[in-house]
């Protein structure tokens, strides 16, 4: 199983959406939640199927998303970066908001920094 990353990003949006469903669903909910895209990041580092889709397929305008891909999990995307020994969780999008303006607007570390 490759080791699994979040990126800051990632983990602010993941307490923004358990924050939201605790306040609309209460606990319960919200820890179901949590477990299923847990579950589902565990399954994807383990290879499971279904893969992860290419980022390339959201975006019209053809930037370069090269090794990005995602997840649709419930009602959100989860955006991934995979190396040979890891999986990142990049960033969460819910399905309402403009997923191509989103993945435009990412910005990486450069390389050795971060």
């Amino acid at each position: 199983m490759k080791r699994i990353m979040y990126a800051p990003a990632a983990l602010a949006s993941l307490e923004d959406i358990l924050e939201w469903t605790i306040e609309t669903f209460g606990d319960v909910q919200a820890e179901k939640y949590a477990s299923q895209l847990v579950s589902r990041l565990e399954a994807l580092a383990s290879g499971l199927p279904p893969r992860p889709r290419p980022c390339a397929v959201l975006v019209q305008d053809k930037r370069d998303v090269t090794g990005l891909t995602y997840y649709r999990e419930g009602e959100h995307y989860l955006i991934l970066r995979e190396t040979r020994d890891t999986l990142e969780l990049v960033e969460v999008f819910h399905g309402r908001m403009d997923i191509e303006a989103r993945l435009r607007g990412l910005r990486f570390p450069e390389e050795g920094q971060g």
